[in-house]
């Protein structure tokens, strides 16, 4: 899994985040990881290796995963600098959908490219790796573009739990 080590950096983050965790959680774990040199040292890396962008969906994805909560609410960050916006965590998560063939997630991904690409911005293109595995893992289609949008995961089911 290429975000294997976002939802290693959160999961650390999250642990030192006092309970119970607040409907900002996403914004307090990334203020964590800010305030905490080496796992500021560790999201830099992953930055680097897959984009700043990709690091902070993933990231409020993995943490809405952990908590077994949803979004329904995107907020300007007000703690947390490495973050613009992110989902208010106050629902109760769906699990995600059956998993899905490679063919079938790069069939889907560009039926709903090819239907709303007036309406999408043209950084969509560069988001195609994290789009594709969000699909295979059997995200909603609309919710994993949506994601990329807007850089931070709105109305995202959490994961299976394995």
């Amino acid at each position: 899994m290429r975000t294997a080590g976002v939802k290693k950096l959160v999961t650390t983050a999250l642990e030192n985040v006092p309970k119970p965790y607040t409907e900002d959680v996403i914004d307090d774990v990334f203020t964590e990881i800010q305030n905490e040199p080496e796992l500021m040292l560790e999201y830099e890396g992953l930055c680097k290796q897959l984009g700043k962008s990709t690091v902070n969906t993933w990231g409020g994805y993995w943490i809405a995963d952990a908590v077994g909560k949803a979004g329904l609410e995107q907020v300007p960050a007000k703690k947390s600098k490495l973050i613009r916006t992110y989902s208010r965590l106050t629902e109760s998560a769906v699990a995600a959908g059956k998993k899905r063939k490679e063919a079938i997630a790069l069939q889907l991904m560009s039926d709903y490219y090819q239907e709303h690409k007036n309406e999408l911005p043209a950084h969509i293109r560069n988001h195609r790796d994290d789009i594709v595995e969000m699909i295979i893992a059997g995200l909603p289609v609309e919710q994993v573009f949506a994601m990329q949008v807007d850089g931070s995961p709105p109305q995202v089911p959490a994961a299976r739990r394995r």
